[in-house]
């Protein structure tokens, strides 16, 4: 099974990577390796907030009633645009 993955820099201080590869060297792993699987940890940790499922709920009715004016990105950045 081929995953699609996304390639991303990271830029590091030599103090950061030095600790990171200690961590990856007691767990027995390639610092790269390591890397990915400590992100993939923390990303999977996030959870919504009941605060927000409640704003996105709002904001989807508000959207399924009509009740939303949306306007086209150039609208938007005219309207947004800092004035010389």
């Amino acid at each position: 099974m081929t995953q699609n993955k996304n390639r991303k820099e990271v830029t590091l201080d030599p103090q950061t990577l030095s600790l990171l590869q200690i961590q990856a060297d007691q767990q027995g792993r390639k610092l790269k390796n390591y890397m990915e699987q400590v992100l993939k940890e923390q990303a999977n940790r996030f959870e919504l907030t009941d605060e927000y499922k409640s704003m996105m709920d709002e904001m989807l009715d508000k959207h399924y009633n009509g009740q939303l004016n949306y306007i086209s990105e150039d609208a938007f950045r005219k309207l947004t645009a800092i004035k010389k």
